[in-house]
Protein backbone atom coordinates (compact mmCIF):
# COMPACT_ATOMS: atom_id res chain seq x y z
CA UNK A 1 0.00 0.00 0.00
CA UNK A 2 1.33 3.50 -1.18
CA UNK A 3 1.04 6.33 0.65
CA UNK A 4 -2.13 7.25 -0.90
CA UNK A 5 -3.89 4.60 0.00
CA UNK A 6 -4.00 2.86 -2.80
CA UNK A 7 -3.67 -1.12 -3.11
CA UNK A 8 -3.11 -1.44 -7.13
CA UNK A 9 -4.83 -3.31 -9.38
CA UNK A 10 -8.10 -2.22 -10.80
CA UNK A 11 -9.22 1.37 -11.89
CA UNK A 12 -8.01 4.30 -9.73
CA UNK A 13 -11.45 5.53 -8.87
CA UNK A 14 -12.64 8.94 -10.20
CA UNK A 15 -12.35 12.35 -8.64
CA UNK A 16 -15.89 13.52 -6.90
CA UNK A 17 -16.06 17.15 -8.13
CA UNK A 18 -18.70 19.63 -6.88
CA UNK A 19 -20.64 20.94 -10.05
CA UNK A 20 -22.86 23.93 -9.17
CA UNK A 21 -25.83 23.54 -10.62
CA UNK A 22 -26.56 25.23 -13.99
CA UNK A 23 -28.68 28.11 -14.15
CA UNK A 24 -31.58 27.55 -16.51
CA UNK A 25 -32.48 29.68 -19.83
CA UNK A 26 -35.71 30.52 -19.97
CA UNK A 27 -36.70 30.89 -23.71
CA UNK A 28 -39.92 32.78 -23.14
CA UNK A 29 -38.68 35.07 -21.35
CA UNK A 30 -35.75 35.52 -23.67
CA UNK A 31 -38.49 35.89 -26.35
CA UNK A 32 -40.71 38.52 -24.42
CA UNK A 33 -37.93 40.41 -24.17
CA UNK A 34 -37.44 40.63 -28.16
CA UNK A 35 -41.19 41.27 -28.93
CA UNK A 36 -41.27 44.13 -25.93
CA UNK A 37 -37.92 45.38 -27.93
CA UNK A 38 -39.96 45.20 -31.52
CA UNK A 39 -42.78 47.14 -29.77
CA UNK A 40 -41.44 49.68 -28.91
CA UNK A 41 -39.40 49.68 -32.14
CA UNK A 42 -42.46 49.87 -34.25
CA UNK A 43 -44.58 52.32 -32.52
CA UNK A 44 -44.52 54.61 -35.54
CA UNK A 45 -46.39 51.99 -37.35
CA UNK A 46 -49.36 52.10 -34.81
CA UNK A 47 -50.04 48.38 -35.46
CA UNK A 48 -46.80 47.04 -34.44
CA UNK A 49 -47.22 47.60 -30.42
CA UNK A 50 -50.23 45.64 -30.57
CA UNK A 51 -49.02 42.45 -32.74
CA UNK A 52 -45.66 42.58 -31.01
CA UNK A 53 -46.63 43.74 -27.42
CA UNK A 54 -49.48 40.94 -26.75
CA UNK A 55 -47.14 38.79 -27.95
CA UNK A 56 -44.41 39.51 -25.28
CA UNK A 57 -47.56 39.82 -22.78
CA UNK A 58 -48.18 36.25 -23.14
CA UNK A 59 -44.56 35.24 -23.62
CA UNK A 60 -43.73 36.63 -20.14
CA UNK A 61 -46.57 35.18 -18.57
CA UNK A 62 -46.21 31.88 -19.53
CA UNK A 63 -42.10 32.37 -18.54
CA UNK A 64 -43.36 32.05 -15.38
CA UNK A 65 -44.00 28.29 -15.44
CA UNK A 66 -44.63 26.94 -11.92
CA UNK A 67 -42.39 29.49 -9.93
CA UNK A 68 -44.47 31.55 -7.39
CA UNK A 69 -43.03 35.04 -8.57
CA UNK A 70 -42.25 36.43 -11.73
CA UNK A 71 -38.47 37.58 -12.45
CA UNK A 72 -38.38 41.03 -12.72
CA UNK A 73 -37.20 41.30 -16.80
CA UNK A 74 -40.58 39.40 -17.52
CA UNK A 75 -42.30 42.33 -15.20
CA UNK A 76 -40.07 44.31 -17.46
CA UNK A 77 -41.53 43.41 -21.12
CA UNK A 78 -45.17 43.40 -19.77
CA UNK A 79 -44.47 47.35 -18.83
CA UNK A 80 -42.54 47.86 -21.73
CA UNK A 81 -45.00 46.09 -23.96
CA UNK A 82 -48.19 48.18 -22.35
CA UNK A 83 -46.11 51.51 -22.89
CA UNK A 84 -45.90 51.03 -26.51
CA UNK A 85 -49.38 49.46 -26.94
CA UNK A 86 -50.64 52.94 -25.71
CA UNK A 87 -48.60 54.59 -27.36
CA UNK A 88 -48.91 53.21 -30.37
CA UNK A 89 -52.76 53.81 -29.95
CA UNK A 90 -52.58 57.70 -28.94
CA UNK A 91 -50.78 57.88 -32.31
CA UNK A 92 -53.06 55.97 -33.91
CA UNK A 93 -55.87 58.41 -32.70
CA UNK A 94 -54.21 61.52 -33.16
CA UNK A 95 -53.44 60.69 -36.42
CA UNK A 96 -56.89 59.90 -37.14
CA UNK A 97 -58.16 63.47 -35.34
CA UNK A 98 -55.65 65.33 -37.72
CA UNK A 99 -56.86 64.44 -40.79
CA UNK A 100 -60.23 64.77 -39.55
CA UNK A 101 -60.05 68.09 -38.27
CA UNK A 102 -56.31 69.48 -39.86
CA UNK A 103 -57.14 70.84 -43.29
CA UNK A 104 -53.07 70.16 -44.06
CA UNK A 105 -53.31 67.03 -43.06
CA UNK A 106 -56.60 66.26 -45.10
CA UNK A 107 -54.76 67.47 -48.31
CA UNK A 108 -51.71 65.75 -47.66
CA UNK A 109 -53.33 62.74 -47.45
CA UNK A 110 -55.64 63.74 -50.66
CA UNK A 111 -52.48 63.96 -52.32
CA UNK A 112 -50.81 60.85 -51.21
CA UNK A 113 -53.90 59.51 -52.82
CA UNK A 114 -54.47 61.45 -56.03
CA UNK A 115 -50.61 60.51 -56.67
CA UNK A 116 -51.92 56.67 -56.14
CA UNK A 117 -54.43 56.04 -57.30
CA UNK A 118 -55.66 59.17 -59.40
CA UNK A 119 -59.00 60.20 -56.88
CA UNK A 120 -58.74 61.52 -53.50
CA UNK A 121 -59.35 59.79 -50.38
CA UNK A 122 -62.93 59.91 -50.00
CA UNK A 123 -63.59 58.94 -53.84
CA UNK A 124 -60.90 55.76 -52.77
CA UNK A 125 -63.43 55.18 -49.83
CA UNK A 126 -66.61 55.47 -51.83
CA UNK A 127 -65.18 53.22 -54.12
CA UNK A 128 -64.10 50.71 -52.09
CA UNK A 129 -66.98 50.97 -50.15
CA UNK A 130 -69.00 50.08 -53.76
CA UNK A 131 -66.18 47.37 -54.00
CA UNK A 132 -67.18 45.16 -50.64
CA UNK A 133 -71.33 46.08 -51.33
CA UNK A 134 -71.24 44.97 -55.22
CA UNK A 135 -68.30 43.13 -55.17
CA UNK A 136 -67.58 45.45 -58.87
CA UNK A 137 -63.83 46.67 -58.91
CA UNK A 138 -63.97 50.62 -59.06
CA UNK A 139 -62.04 52.10 -62.24
CA UNK A 140 -59.54 54.02 -61.03
CA UNK A 141 -58.54 50.12 -59.75
CA UNK A 142 -58.61 49.04 -63.13
CA UNK A 143 -55.82 50.45 -65.37
CA UNK A 144 -52.52 51.20 -64.05
CA UNK A 145 -51.65 55.00 -64.13
CA UNK A 146 -49.09 55.72 -65.71
CA UNK A 147 -47.83 58.64 -63.98
CA UNK A 148 -48.54 56.54 -60.30
CA UNK A 149 -44.74 56.03 -58.63
CA UNK A 150 -45.85 52.35 -58.41
CA UNK A 151 -46.42 51.89 -61.70
CA UNK A 152 -43.86 49.56 -63.26
CA UNK A 153 -43.35 49.55 -67.19
CA UNK A 154 -44.27 45.91 -67.28
CA UNK A 155 -47.91 47.02 -67.47
CA UNK A 156 -48.11 46.19 -63.60
CA UNK A 157 -49.17 48.32 -60.79
CA UNK A 158 -47.96 47.70 -57.33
Amino acid sequence: MDQYGYQGGGNIPPQQYYMPPRRQSNGMMAAALVMAGAAVISILSCVGPLFFGSLAILFAILSKGKEPKMKPSAIGSIVLSLLSIFAGAALLFMTIRAVQTDPAARAQLDGAFEMMYGVDYDEFSEGMKQYYETGEIPEFLQEPRQQSPYYYPGGSQL
